[in-house]
């Protein structure tokens, strides 16, 4: 399956750093959209690390959140130490990421989703990372995941690495997504060379920007996990799942990275670039199909077969296929409707 991704993608431009601003090193950029529950703890773990304003930003960007006030929260956790801004009105989170770095005036910027939270010692830890990599275009580390009520559900293994750079980066990354956006600081510079966040996608844009700023340069990571990732109930991945969308936009960013690897890099890959999205077609089959919505693991379980085409997929899809024609061709919108209710009161 030969992508169809052109070589020459228009990514949006950040501008530099006007001369004349005072720059810290550390820039805390945290979007937020109907997610002020969460706020004061993501707010509280930054500021119980805070070196002062002359060495770190910190700064709210609110994506015109309806359900809830973030501004209130800033005010009462930030004390006036962390600034807010506000967008006019809804642009995605995607415009709202970039809003994120164009406002960011630090040397490193740490974009944290408001609803994610850091270790302690998440700042010292980063800064002598770099100090042993200072050329460092992507930093990370590995995430520990956690639920609304912040039980841990998975921890993940750090990346392989020697000396904290991390081995095969561009080949890892070119397929799969292993990085949580709440560990990954890229430099401002890098920002302004490589471009913002790619905004035809919705799902896997911080996939794509942390494969460019590892390409861009060196990748490095810490061998122990000092950021939290929220996991919930009824996330982004589980309303694009109803029309297969993620699993669209898996593949859509799986062909860009891999334009961008050099010509012998990617032939080392080639045959097994959907090996991994493949994967996630079939967990969506089967988790969808437990929940009775038979188009939906249709979807899915077409495209595992398109991606990696065997005889068992072959005979999944005829499974799927045949549960859809019996059970959920007349059921699938009142199911459809009912998983959107889901959704919409776990928001």
């Amino acid at each position: 399956m030969k992508s169809k991704i052109s070589q020459k993608i228009e990514y949006p431009q950040i501008a530099p750093v006007p001369e004349g601003v005072d720059r810290p090193f550390w820039s805390v950029m945290i979007p937020t959209y109907n997610c002020a529950h969460y706020l004061a703890q993501t707010l509280e773990s930054v500021l119980s690390q805070d070196p002062g304003p002359e060495h770190m930003q910190i700064e709210v960007i609110d994506d015109c959140s309806t359900k809830d006030d973030p501004k209130a929260v800033v005010r009462e956790i930030g004390k006036g130490r962390v600034s807010f801004y506000r967008q006019p009105q809804n642009v995605g989170a995607i415009r709202n990421f970039n809003t994120c770095v164009q406002r960011s005036v630090g040397h490193f910027v740490h974009i944290l989703h408001g609803d994610d939270f850091i270790a302690p010692d998440f700042y010292s830890s980063y800064a002598e990372l770099l100090k042993a990599h200072p050329d460092a275009t992507l930093i990370i580390s590995p995430s520990i995941s956690v639920d609304e009520n912040n039980q841990h559900i998975h921890i993940e293994s750090p990346l392989s690495n020697i000396d904290g750079v991390i081995i095969d980066f561009p080949k890892t990354l070119a397929v799969r997504n292993p990085i949580h956006t709440p560990t990954a600081v890229v430099p401002r510079k890098v920002y302004e060379q490589i471009g913002g966040f790619y905004l035809p996608l919705s799902h896997t844009a911080d996939w794509e920007m942390f494969f460019r700023a590892g390409l861009y340069g060196k990748a490095v990571t810490l061998d122990r996990q000092v950021a939290y990732y929220r996991v919930h109930s009824a996330n982004d991945t589980s309303r694009l799942a109803l029309t297969g969308r993620n699993i669209w936009e898996a593949k859509y960013t799986v062909d860009m990275c891999m334009n961008q690897l050099p010509e012998k890099v990617r032939a080392e890959i080639d045959n097994n670039r959907y090996s991994h999205i493949a994967g996630l077609a079939h967990y969506f089959y089967s988790e969808l199909a437990k929940k009775k919505m038979w188009k939906s693991s249709l979807i899915h379980a077409g495209w595992q077969f398109r991606l990696s085409p065997s005889k068992s997929a072959l005979k999944l899809y005829f499974t799927a296929l045949a549960r859809y024609v019996l059970y959920g061709m007349l059921n699938f919108d009142r199911q459809s409707l009912s998983f959107k209710k889901d959704i919409s009161s776990a928001s």
